[in-house]
């Protein structure tokens, strides 16, 4: 009788103790994000042109939203061209966050992905894309 009630409060504090060691899911995207920016960013791209500069999680109501920031650094030319093709920039990356498998957890949770780039010259914002679960399933 007594190693029962010995054996049942061990599991109990075991459980206790397993529950509260993990890591929320928002939590644990929040920390991924900052630590991916610290190692990695600024990260240049194989365009030559375009930043990675950060990627930052946002808690929400939701299941959150994973933002990145990039820079591009064109000239007036680059920039008109660009400006042009801002629908194909979008579908790109919708493109990658249907298809990244380093998004796949983010994917599951629900997550939204925004896009943000500006101008590394001027600073001004170019684009900014938002997509939502129903864009990327």
């Amino acid at each position: 009788m007594y190693a029962r009630k010995t054996y049942i409060y061990i599991v109990g504090i075991s459980l206790l103790l397993f529950c509260s060691c993990q890591e929320k899911r928002a939590d644990r995207f929040e920390r991924e994000a900052r630590e991916y920016t610290e190692k990695h960013c600024p990260q240049r791209l194989e365009d030559g042109m375009t930043v990675l500069d950060s990627m930052v999680f946002v808690k929400d109501d939701g299941a959150g939203t994973l933002q990145l920031y990039y820079s591009l650094s064109l000239s007036d030319e680059e920039r008109k061209q660009v400006m042009d093709k801002l629908g194909d920039l979008g579908d790109y990356n919708l493109r990658i966050v249907r298809n990244s498998v380093l998004f796949a957890k983010h994917k599951e949770a629900g997550v939204s992905f925004t896009y943000i780039y500006h101008d590394a010259n001027k600073g001004d914002k170019i684009a900014e894309y938002h997509f939502e679960k129903k864009d990327y399933e």
